[in-house]
């Protein structure tokens, strides 16, 4: 999974020579639905699914007229609770996007979550470890409707949310 921080480095480099930075787009996004944790360690019978919430601000950077941009979000994560353990934290990724129809976008996600496991029995634990997702994002006015899947690796177990949400520019 190292092989996509060549991919976070180009799309940091193209958002930071973008001839465009005087007009980036700042926006935020709220979105819901639900996790699927597989982690090896689970007994069978355990409910490995929850609800997932993540509130993020992003800056957007176009990188040709009106087909590809370029940014960076961040924000807040709650990834869900199994069994005893809370599983939450701090995301930061760069975003890739291109236009495919009129107020149709699809985006590609690259980067790291600061995550943190609090266990009611006292062993908590936490970490920085990658993060990935794709989507979609559509809208005719200000406010765009936000579809995603994300893939988060935490420790031993891997993450997977499905979410829908809003995304409001704030220019």
């Amino acid at each position: 999974m190292k092989t996509g921080l060549p991919i976070a480095l180009a799309l940091g480099v193209i958002t930071f020579s973008s001839p465009a930075l005087a007009s980036p787009t700042f926006y935020g996004v709220f979105k819901g639905g639900w996790t699927d944790l597989d982690y090896r360690e689970i007994p069978s019978g355990v409910d490995t699914t929850d609800y997932s919430f993540s509130a993020l601000a992003g800056v957007d950077f176009p990188v040709t007229r009106e087909i590809f941009s370029a940014g960076i979000e961040g924000g807040a994560t709650w990834l869900g609770e199994y069994e005893d353990v809370k599983l939450f934290g701090i995301e930061a990724a760069f975003i890739g996007k291109a236009r495919v129809a009129t107020g149709t976008d699809l985006f590609l996600r690259a980067g790291a979550l600061a995550w943190d496991a609090d266990a009611d029995h006292g062993q908590d634990d936490d970490g920085v470890d990658p993060l990935w997702g794709l989507g979609f994002s559509y809208g005719l006015d200000r406010l765009r409707f936000r579809g995603s899947v994300d893939w988060y690796e935490i420790d031993d177990a891997d993450v997977e949310t499905y979410t829908l949400g809003l995304e409001y520019p704030f220019n």
